[in-house]
């Protein structure tokens, strides 16, 4: 997991597949990494969960970036975040935050409620800057992660990027 230097300019219709070239451009991408996607959602092109924590399953899953029972590393490739649960998600607290060492802001964007569920506020599905953003903390452990609060489509943000 990585959060690219460069920052997001959620109102010139990136849409999620625009969120996810952004994670696979970036030029402090982590060396020999593979293909990363955006930890965002939106609508039906992307959700972690229909229902809270996803009790339902995996079936409640759409494009999702995080696989069960998976353990996910920062940056340096040997800190660990934390090992997702059988529905996909973390629990929380993580045992680290998902940071590396940046000078900057740590809000990013992530769409969701803080039960991992499609928030309404995604910029007008990451494409407008008319509406507003749930957004996360990537220094956090807690809940806080993916959900510390809304903010508006130009605000300065970052995506947290995760390794397929």
């Amino acid at each position: 997991m990585f959060v690219p230097a460069n920052q997001l300019n959620l109102g010139i219709n990136l849409g999620i597949s625009g969120l996810d070239n952004h994670c696979n451009n970036a030029s402090d991408k982590p060396s020999g990494g593979g293909t990363y996607k955006a930890m965002v959602t939106t609508g039906n092109s992307r959700r972690a969960c229909s229902t809270a924590n996803c009790s339902g399953g995996t079936s409640e899953h759409i494009n999702w970036v995080l696989k069960p029972n998976k353990e996910y590393r920062r940056f340096d490739r040997t800190t660990v975040v934390g090992t997702t649960n059988a529905n996909g998600i973390f629990t929380f607290p993580l045992t680290n935050s998902p940071y590396h060492v940046v000078n900057f802001t740590d809000n990013i964007v992530t769409g969701m409620n803080s039960d991992w569920t499609n928030s309404s506020d995604d910029c007008s599905g990451w494409s407008g800057n008319t509406q507003s953003f749930a957004g996360g903390g990537y220094n956090n452990t807690s809940s806080n992660l993916i959900n510390k609060g809304i903010y508006g489509c130009t605000t300065t943000t970052r995506a947290l990027c995760v390794e397929q």
